[in-house]
């Protein structure tokens, strides 16, 4: 009975991470720029989040997870080959993103969110917070924004994984 249980379990912990890595259909060699096609785009990681033009190309965004690290732009040329692949949520990138700025400009550098959070003490403020993976280690980087929809201040927020924030 003991041995049959911990079959099973290490069957599940296998399969488990299976999944997680066959997620990642670019990280696994799957899609690749130059070569890979909307056909393909579609057959190996869905329907994108969103799509915004860029002249006469496409870019396609494919967070991974609701908490994953990473998000993909994915620029499609008219021809339908994928030209480039991004992934976005790296140190570059979050340098890019300053006050002033507004939500659409951020989510069209970083993407999508994967928390927000809003605080009591200034309830017309907005935290778009941003998992993702340096060194190894998971972390949030956090985009603050004023009543108007424009940056305030962002940041670096390793406190809320620490203490198993759900916020």
């Amino acid at each position: 009975m003991k041995s049959t249980f911990r079959g099973m379990l290490v069957m599940g912990l296998f399969s488990t991470i299976l999944t997680l890595v066959g997620c990642d259909r670019v990280a696994t060699g799957e899609l690749q720029a130059g070569q890979s096609t909307v056909a393909d785009l579609k057959l190996k990681m869905g329907e994108p989040a969103s799509v915004n033009r860029e002249g006469d190309k496409e870019i396609w965004e494919y967070p991974l997870g609701p908490e994953g690290v990473r998000t993909y732009m994915m620029t499609i040329n008219a021809q339908g080959t994928v030209e480039k692949i991004d992934q976005v949520l790296v140190d570059a990138n979050f340098k890019r993103i300053v006050p002033g700025m507004t939500i659409t400009e951020v989510r069209r550098i970083l993407g999508r969110n994967s928390k927000e959070q809003r605080f009591g003490m200034t309830p017309n403020e907005l935290t778009h917070k941003y998992k993702f993976n340096a060194n190894n280690e998971d972390i949030y980087f956090d985009v603050t924004y004023n009543a108007e929809g424009r940056v305030k201040e962002v940041g670096y927020d390793t406190f809320s994984l620490q203490r198993g924030s759900s916020r």
